[in-house]
């Protein structure tokens, strides 16, 4: 699985659905991590798994 691509993916998904400006980090070891405001939203190596399409959106939704 190519991270960078999923990380662009997923920082295309929230600015186009929430006008969302939200850091992207993907790094060793399989790590993918989503923070918006600086708080984590989600966690590749806590979840084991990548992000399906929308679920991101979803879980910022829901933190409002």
């Amino acid at each position: 699985m190519d991270l960078r691509r999923e990380a662009v993916r997923l920082r295309n998904e929230l600015q186009a659905t929430l006008q969302l400006a939200a850091t992207i980090r993907w790094g060793g070891l399989g790590e993918l991590t989503v923070l918006v405001d600086g708080r984590p939203v989600f966690s590749r190596r806590q979840a084991g798994r990548v992000p399906e399409p929308g679920e991101i959106s979803r879980l910022v939704k829901s933190l409002d």
